[in-house]
């Protein structure tokens, strides 16, 4: 009596293997997923902290200035540099809340978009003054090369999110060397390039920082989310345009981020 060769697809068993795997594989990307989330949880607890302390230090300080005052009358040139402090600590913490809330908008695939004619330049030059502080703080050098108005339909906010994420980045990682932000334009699309002369990115991770909670390097070394690329991508894509990296370790990054002048397509 002849035996009949066994079919190992036929009786399942490599089928239930390759599921196996296929299971193994969720699993692991699913508590990659929880690793992400937690470590942003951490971190977004971190970047609140920060702001928020010292704005109840500034209330402190201003509530014992007019308690103690006589007739509670407190002169001028003694609080306006604490307004001025405490202004601007509760706007890094709005700022930051903000970050956080299109995080969760974004990922939902929610992208309001505001079409109106805007002067990309304008908008440009403006957001590179905002970070004068942070420039003098890390010792390094914006220029800003954007010669003439860049007029397109766009949403003005969103182009002060990508411009801030950029130079924001670039500031992170500049290592207190010049960065340079530059706009052009011809006739149908716009081009910002930000570019810094930091420690650069690594080939295997020019793909890996436009993922939400993704870094270059380690981690440990940065503030932030890891998310400023990511909102970057998706509000270029919303805006019917795209940022892309060019980088070599040691050599610094330029981000280029390319937009349409005269359509935006919501995601």
């Amino acid at each position: 009596m002849r035996s009949t060769p066994v079919d190992a697809e036929s009786t399942g068993i490599g089928s239930a293997a390759e599921k196996v795997e296929a299971l193994q594989r969720r699993v692991e990307e699913l508590e990659a997923e929880i690793r992400a989330r937690d470590e942003f949880l951490a971190v977004v607890g971190h970047e609140l902290r920060n702001p928020v302390a010292p704005v109840l230090l500034d209330i402190h300080r201003l509530l014992t200035l007019v308690r103690t005052a006589d007739a509670g009358i407190v002169a001028a040139d003694a609080m306006l540099p604490r307004l001025i402090k405490f202004e601007q600590r509760l706007r890094r913490f709005v700022v930051t809340l903000n970050r956080i809330l299109d995080v969760s908008r974004i990922s939902a695939g929610k992208i309001d978009l505001v079409l109106e004619s805007v002067d990309f330049s304008e908008v440009v030059r403006e957001v590179s003054a905002g970070f004068q502080r942070e420039i003098a703080a890390g010792r390094s050098e914006l220029a800003v090369r954007a010669d003439g108005p860049v007029v397109g339909r766009w949403d003005r906010l969103r182009l002060e999110q990508i411009c801030s994420n950029l130079v924001s980045n670039a500031i992170r990682y500049g290592a207190g060397r010049p960065i340079t932000i530059t706009l052009s334009a011809d006739p149908g699309s716009a081009v910002l390039q930000v570019r810094d002369h930091g420690p650069g990115i690594a080939r295997e991770d020019r793909h890996r920082i436009f993922e939400r909670f993704e870094r270059a390097g380690q981690s440990s070394t940065v503030g932030g989310f890891g998310v400023g690329l990511w909102v970057v991508s998706k509000l270029c894509a919303a805006l019917g345009g795209h940022v892309n990296v060019q980088s070599e370790l040691g050599q610094g990054a330029t981000f280029t981020v390319t937009l349409p002048r005269h359509e935006g397509t919501e995601p």
